[in-house]
């Protein structure tokens, strides 16, 4: 079931972070869709700023939460492309992490 909003309801809530301007939803990429969410990559034409828009949908309405990223559209899209981190590989590095002895240049 694809999310109950699309591009044109949700023009007016956007705006950018650091300049204020409206974001053209023309330009935007929808990284992925599912349910009642949605996430979307925004550039501003005005100042350059990007910002990944996670979007959900329930019973009060919209509810959305941006965050400023230097990704470009198509890293982003690269990302979405992956698969997800497993809860066993985050057990895996925190016991790795809880265990090692070296410098942060180390693990580099």
């Amino acid at each position: 079931m694809k999310a109950p909003f699309s591009m044109d309801n949700l023009e007016h809530l956007a705006r950018c972070p650091l300049c204020n301007k409206k974001y053209h939803f023309s330009q935007a990429l929808v990284l992925d869709q599912e349910d009642n969410k949605a996430t979307f990559h925004l550039s501003c034409d005005s100042c350059r700023t990007s910002t990944l828009v996670f979007v959900s949908a329930g019973n009060l309405g919209l509810m959305s939460v941006g965050m400023v990223t230097d990704l470009e559209k198509e890293e982003a899209a690269n990302l979405f492309k992956n698969e997800a981190i497993s809860a066993d590989q985050v057990l895996e590095v925190h016991e790795y992490m809880k265990n090692f002895k070296g410098s942060a240049k180390d693990l580099i």
